[in-house]
């Protein structure tokens, strides 16, 4: 049998667990409760784990004994669930940044808080809600202190509270927040979906890879959010430890929120618009921020894309990016651990708060969770063919 059929026969093996299981409804309420729980970064497990927690033991994840989740994966603050076995070498992972967008606080001025963006700051005129955190170290919780706003003039944002007499200070951090909220009728959504997109996606596909035997390792790595830098580790220094605790896998796929086109909203860093749409499926990218970050061995993307044509036919939408931008993430840290690395995603729009509310389609976060389930096969038939290949070339 050639490569080719054994893909086709191995996606057809997996497509009755996919179908039964990753639902519109199910991925929906799993998005809507992450969304709904901001995360700023080095605070997201805290924030969000038990979010995870009860939506996977509601779904009876745990039951099998094939799936566990370790909230503090080796002591580097972010979550990671296994399935299969109980070792922590597993030939496929599939990383989604756990947090969220946050600031820090410098001397008030008066006119509002400075802040230094812990992230990517992409507001330059404009402003979107927020809150105040702090951690109370009398109940060990974060807890609001202030409700506000983000404002941002020419690229420079401070926090504005609504209670003036509360005072911010340092170590406080300032987090925007935006609920989840149907767009109509047909599947679009505003929230904070950074990434709760990519979380949601591989907490719905982890289930059906347990039943499925596939040795898996799905991280939610904290700190994916940073500064831009004059390099790659100024971000994702999360799934940075988490790597250097585990061997390389046969293929890693990195999951998160990429750049939409056709609105007036859409990120085109000055140069040609993407050509992904909402409401278009998920998302195959080549490489991340022009080459700075990951790109997919063509081989690997050649069999990504002959993935995507043969899923079509099980109603499974991927569209692939026209290599106009997409952003970097976790991938600049899996790089150095792997070369078989594919940027799967969805698209969307102001997922930092760019120019108003975050947007995407719930459909898209539907195919991408299937897409991961798909692409577990891949990792074992592109070594195949690459050891075919170098026993040709000998």
């Amino acid at each position: 049998m050639s490569d080719a059929m054994d893909l086709e026969a191995a996606l057809n093996v997996l497509r009755p667990q996919v179908d039964r299981y990753v639902t519109s409804d199910r991925v929906r309420k799993y998005l809507s409760a992450l969304v709904d729980t901001p995360a700023p970064s080095t605070a997201a497990a805290a924030m969000r784990v038990a979010v995870l927690n009860r939506l996977l033991a509601a779904d009876g994840a745990f039951d099998s004994g094939r799936l566990r989740l370790d909230p503090d994966f080796g002591g580097v603050g972010s979550p990671i669930i296994f399935t299969g076995g109980v070792g922590i070498e597993k030939s496929f992972w599939a990383l989604a940044h756990l947090d969220t967008i946050s600031y820090l606080v410098q001397p008030d001025e008066g006119g509002g808080v400075p802040l230094v963006p812990y992230c990517v700051h992409l507001m330059h005129d404009g402003e979107c809600p927020a809150n105040a955190y702090r951690y109370d170290l009398e109940s060990n919780h974060y807890r609001v202190v202030a409700e506000g706003r983000i404002v941002s003039t020419a690229g420079s944002p401070v926090f504005r509270a609504f209670t003036p007499d509360v005072q911010v200070r340092p170590g406080d951090r300032i987090a925007p927040h935006s609920s989840f909220r149907d767009l109509g009728q047909g599947g679009l959504f505003t929230g904070l979906m950074d990434n709760a997109g990519g979380v949601a996606a591989l907490a719905v596909a982890a289930p059906v890879l347990a039943e499925a035997g596939v040795e898996a390792m799905l991280a939610f790595p904290d700190e994916e959010e940073g500064p831009v830098g004059a390099g790659n580790q100024t971000m994702c220094r999360g799934s940075a430890r988490i790597a250097g605790l585990l061997p390389p896998p046969k293929l890693a796929i990195v999951a998160d929120v990429q750049q939409g086109g056709g609105d007036a909203d859409a990120d085109t860093r000055g140069g040609v618009e993407n050509s992904t749409r909402l409401g278009g499926g998920a998302v195959l990218a080549e490489f991340s921020s022009l080459a700075r970050g990951a790109v997919a061995p063509f081989g690997l993307y050649g069999l990504a894309r002959r993935m995507a044509d043969l899923i079509a036919d099980f109603g499974v939408r991927v569209q692939e990016s026209n290599n106009a931008y997409s952003s970097r993430s976790d991938d600049v840290s899996v790089m150095l651990k792997t070369p078989n690395v594919l940027l799967l995603g969805y698209p969307g729009f102001n997922r930092h708060f760019d120019r108003g509310l975050p947007r995407a389609h719930l459909d898209d976060v539907m195919n991408l969770a299937k897409t991961v389930v798909y692409a577990s096969v891949l990792g074992p038939i592109f070594e195949q063919r690459r050891a075919a290949m170098l026993r040709d070339w000998r």
